[in-house]
């Protein structure tokens, strides 16, 4: 190999060095942090989108709000559940279900766990729900208003969680029959995630709530280890 070729492959590795040492100052390699939990003593807690990101929140048992923090969220399930709520309001904005105009539905995250402390993978400022068991959260849809009084309900105590039987008469009231209905035509709408409805909690005042579930993705069952997912599937309301 002659002199020039070698002078050559010694220029051109000095200056390959020099790019490297140059790229490294000018753009560190920061690590990623770390993994840690927030540790929530409730049944529940709850994650609604706010502006972009999501605010985590929890009521105690004598039924005052704690808002833990605002949160960007990492979660494919959760995206793809949002991507099927929105598509299915946009199909029905400006009908009429049950005699009265269509009302979008809203959703919120429940997570709970069977220990009475919910604990919260957080990296950084994101909340890394993939990481939670899907035994132990899911997706829950209603009116607005309706989903802050299944979280009080959740946290505080309630009489009951059940699915309406198809005979029942409430399914033509006014607005609760007419959000079971639209859960129930998001049910029938919905794929992969898979949603559930026609279910209602009874609050310890007597107030019901409508509200459906995420049941499934890719072959995944959600939530199936909270109480009030099983008093649902398992209790009849007529």
């Amino acid at each position: 190999m002659g002199r020039a070729v070698l002078i050559g492959i010694a220029v051109a590795v000095v200056i390959i060095a020099a790019v490297v040492a140059t790229l490294f100052l000018t753009h560190p390699l920061t690590p990623r942090p770390s993994i840690t939990y927030i540790s929530i003593n409730a049944p529940y807690v709850f994650l609604v989108p706010s502006n972009g990101l999501f605010e985590l929140f929890y009521y105690d048992s004598q039924g005052n709000l704690h808002v833990v923090g605002t949160y960007n969220a990492s979660s494919s399930t959760l995206y793809q559940a949002i991507n099927v709520i929105n598509s299915f309001n946009q199909k029905y904005m400006g009908t009429a279900i049950n005699g009265q105009s269509f009302t979008p539905l809203s959703y919120m995250v429940v997570i709970g766990n069977s220990t009475g402390t919910v604990q919260i993978p957080v990296q950084g400022n994101t909340i890394l729900l993939d990481k939670v068991n899907p035994g132990y959260w899911t997706i829950v849809v209603s009116d607005p208003s309706d989903l802050n009084k299944l979280a009080y309900a959740l946290d505080v105590g309630y009489k009951e969680a059940a699915k309406v039987s198809g005979t029942s008469n409430l399914w033509y009231t006014q607005p609760t029959g007419t959000i079971l209905q639209e859960t129930m035509n998001l049910q029938q709408y919905s794929a992969n995630p898979h949603f559930g409805g026609g279910y209602i909690m009874i609050m310890n005042n007597g107030t019901l709530v409508p509200y459906g579930i995420m049941a499934w993705i890719n072959n995944y069952g959600y939530g199936l280890n909270l109480q009030f997912i099983v008093q649902g599937a398992t209790t009849g309301y007529s």
